[in-house]
């Protein structure tokens, strides 16, 4: 996949604490270490989107034309790929942590598409980047055959909800109730947005959905029109607090209520020209 590479630098210095580098991405969720004769990489994979990018030490600079920029600053011999195609909404969500990365060890970042090096600017490198992946979008058709285009507002609530799944998770574990993931399934035509459940659980509702797969008490699995019947179901639900629009808990007293109505839905017959989708394949309509 094409990647979207920061350069850093210092001001007057090229000094930065490995020791220090090393203890500071032990320290956070989902990073990985390896360190190699060719280079040392802190590799990170959001642990419910399966998507991430990489910070690489390399032994020389990797900066283009490193000589046409400011003397004041010196390149640390480090840098920063984060995927070209992935959603605004997770690109938001890792400039956060890049922000704090280079707040911490007093960074300055360079792109090519940069005049020069300069502090960390989110609505700079947010720009950069969404031209790169309209070009990107615009040239390469055979990559971008993977991907599904969604509407940005739509995309959002449900990669805020999978974003908060973790959480989601160890708020109703003392109550049992299921967090599920999203199951997508597209045909080059038609995405369809379900959960699966296993039949008479209490669970969460993600938004979104149009479909419920159920796992039957005898392990067949059945394919539900939720959005036929939502309005139906809704008063049987309670908005879920702390997380994005649209996601609601089934209420305990008003289970058997809420699966007698949703196994009276149409079955929706999903034939062999679906292909399974991750949500990291979403991508906002241009």
């Amino acid at each position: 996949m094409s990647q979207f590479r920061l350069h850093f630098f210092k001001e007057k210095t090229r000094l930065i604490d490995i020791d220090l580098l090393i203890h500071y991405f032990r320290e956070l969720d989902d990073f990985k270490t390896e360190m190699d004769e060719t280079s040392v990489r802190f590799s990170y994979v959001h642990s419910t989107l399966y998507i991430g990018y990489q910070y690489t030490i390399t032994p020389r600079s990797t900066v283009p034309d490193i000589y046409r920029l400011s003397p004041n600053y010196l390149d640390v011999n480090m840098h920063l790929d984060l995927p070209i195609l992935m959603s605004h909404f997770m690109l938001q969500e890792f400039l956060k942590a890049v922000e704090k990365f280079t707040k911490a060890f007093k960074l300055f970042i360079y792109h090519p598409l940069f005049e020069d090096v300069m502090p960390f600017k989110y609505e700079l490198i947010t720009e950069v980047h969404g031209m790169m992946k309209s070009t990107l979008i615009q040239k390469q058709h055979d990559v971008i055959k993977e991907y599904v285009f969604v509407d940005d507002k739509q995309l959002f609530k449900m990669l805020k909800y999978e974003n908060d799944i973790t959480q989601l998770k160890d708020y109703y574990k003392d109550i049992v109730t299921f967090v599920p993931k999203y199951q997508l399934l597209f045909n080059d035509k038609k995405l369809i947005i379900g959960i699966e459940i296993q039949d008479g659980i209490l669970t969460v509702i993600p938004p979104e959905i149009n479909v419920i797969f159920v796992r039957m008490k005898d392990q067949t699995l059945k394919t539900f029109d939720f959005h036929a019947i939502s309005n139906k179901v809704m008063p049987l639900l309670v908005k879920v607090p702390g997380t994005v629009e649209g996601t609601h808990v089934l209420l305990k007293k008003y289970l058997n209520k809420f699966y007698k109505i949703l196994k009276k839905a149409s079955v929706v017959d999903i034939d062999a020209s679906y292909r399974s989708v991750k949500s990291s394949k979403l991508l906002e309509k241009e």
